[in-house]
């Protein structure tokens, strides 16, 4: 009788556990999208994909750094299945490499080029007195892997004062980085967007003001879904909504100018 007992509750533990396990596995997860976009990027973006993730069946995951850097993650295997940068060359250079759709590759968004200054140094400060010795240090994005530090570079190369600035360069590792160091006064004045310098706290820092677009290349956003995008159509889905009415309305909110 106990043998008995005993072969039932085991087939009774079995059928729960095939019961249970069949109502765990009907509920599908969510695909996974992974964006790697530039840092300037960051406060949009991030309210672009809370919106997107209220009614998709798939999780955004977005990475901000510069450009640069991120291009160089994606040449060394870094998942990825859409890329936004802030500078045409290192798309050009993903294109050239085949790593991304270029059927997908679209310019999404235009920036501006700004140098903001610490509060203290805002009656100081102006692009004609970076040569003074009242402005002691200018923080700028490493030019070999931030667009803004390379846009920057040009147009100090262009206005023929690079070399005289040399010593009072402070590289920083992506365009958010400038701006905290103005914040924090770890240097007088540096070159961020415009977008990154509307969302600066106004009682540690200021815009001084917009640098020509003569002096540096055209801010051009271009974004492209990866030749292998490990998500696939989910990836596809929400490049379109990236595109959307919505999104465009954001970008626009947070200073930048729509193509």
């Amino acid at each position: 009788m106990k043998k008995v007992l005993s072969i039932a509750l085991t087939l009774i533990l079995a059928m729960s556990m095939i019961i249970m396990t069949g109502c765990g596995g009907s509920e599908e997860e969510k695909t996974e999208v992974t964006v790697l976009a530039a840092a300037s990027l960051t406060d949009a973006l991030d309210e672009i994909i809370a919106e997107y993730e209220k009614e998709a069946d798939a999780t955004i995951v977005a990475s901000y750094a510069g450009s640069g850097d991120l291009v160089q993650q994606i040449e060394g295997g870094a998942p990825c299945d859409i890329f936004i940068s802030a500078s045409k060359s290192n798309m050009d250079r993903l294109e050239e490499g085949g790593y991304i759709d270029r059927e997908t590759r679209v310019d999404i968004l235009i920036n501006t080029l700004t140098l903001i200054s610490t509060v203290e140094k805002k009656d100081v400060v102006t692009m004609d007195t970076l040569i003074s010795s009242e402005v002691g240090t200018i923080a700028v994005g490493e030019p070999e892997t931030v667009p803004a530090g390379k846009y920057a570079t040009q147009a100090l190369d262009n206005l023929g004062i690079a070399s005289q600035l040399t010593d009072k360069i402070v590289y920083a590792k992506d365009v958010r980085a400038v701006l905290d160091y103005v914040e924090t006064g770890n240097a007088d004045c540096g070159f961020v967007y415009r977008t990154d310098a509307l969302m600066m706290d106004t009682e540690k820092g200021v815009i001084i003001g917009d640098v020509g677009g003569s002096l540096h290349d055209a801010i051009v956003y271009p974004a492209a879904i990866l030749t292998e995008a490990p998500a696939g159509d989910a990836a596809a889905s929400f490049f379109e909504f990236l595109q959307s009415d919505f999104a465009k309305s954001v970008f626009e909110k947070y200073g930048f100018t729509v193509k």
